[in-house]
This record gives C-alpha cells, structure tokens and sequence, in this order.
C-alpha cells in the first residue's frame, strides 16, 4: 500500500501519512470522510507542520465556522509565525487558500474509533501537516 501512494502521489504523500499516523497515536489513520461542511472542521486544531526543508514544527490552527483560519507556528519568522486565510468546499473537497503565502492546499479530514485527523498537504509541496483536535 505504500509504494503504491508514493507512486501515485510522491514521497511528500507518505511523509504525510507517516506523520499523521504518529500525531494520532494510532497504527492506521482512520478512513477519510466525505466533504459536507465546515462545521466538521471548525474548532482548534494542534499538531505538527512538515516542511521541504525536513523540519517538522509544532503548530496550532483554529477554523472559524465561516471557514477563515489563522496557523500558529512559534517556530517559524519569516513569514511567521501566524498565518491566516480560508477553506471551502471545491469540487467534493475541502481547500484553503493562505491569505499569508498564496499558497493552496487540499485538507482532508480523517475521523473514525474517536479519533480525527485533518491533513493539509499544500499544491507546492512546499509543506504538509497533521493536526488532531486540540485538548
């Protein structure tokens, strides 16, 4: 099964997954659900964000229910820490748009045995990130 997502999606994929199943504390991600709202994705969200550089850095996000976003990255300064911008619902998927960067990405929300996971992986490949609900 991996081979098989790195050579459909690349290596950024599975470095995806990898630190998706590490940030839930779960052998296997849950299954992805269906895109229906962005309520199912408002509230504050920690995790880890992933950069091309190969540093993986604690991050925070909270999703509004209008779909407006802000990311905390302590770590990061140029052009961080705080990042903001927005999700909507394209084409049966949830994307969002850094009004910070200009960057798109494409999230997905992982739920199952209560567990959820939501996934960002930017179009660039310039980062990725693995947020579960924040306590």
């Amino acid at each position: 099964m991996l081979h098989s997502i790195t050579r459909h999606f690349g290596p950024r994929a599975l470095a995806m997954i990898l630190i998706v199943m590490t940030v839930a504390g779960c052998a296997t991600l849950p299954p992805a659900q269906p895109t229906r709202d962005l309520q199912a994705i408002t509230g504050k969200w920690e995790g880890m964000l992933s950069l091309r550089d190969g540093r993986t850095l604690p991050a925070t996000m909270t999703i509004k229910e209008d779909g407006t976003w802000e990311f905390l990255v302590p770590a990061l300064s140029n052009p961080g820490p705080r990042f903001v911008g927005s999700i909507a619902i394209v084409d049966g998927q949830y994307r969002s748009k850094s009004d910070t960067t200009g960057r798109a990405a494409t999230v997905t929300l992982h739920a199952g045995d209560g567990k959820r996971v939501l996934g960002f992986i930017n179009d660039d490949g310039s980062s990725s990130a693995a947020l579960k609900p924040a306590q």
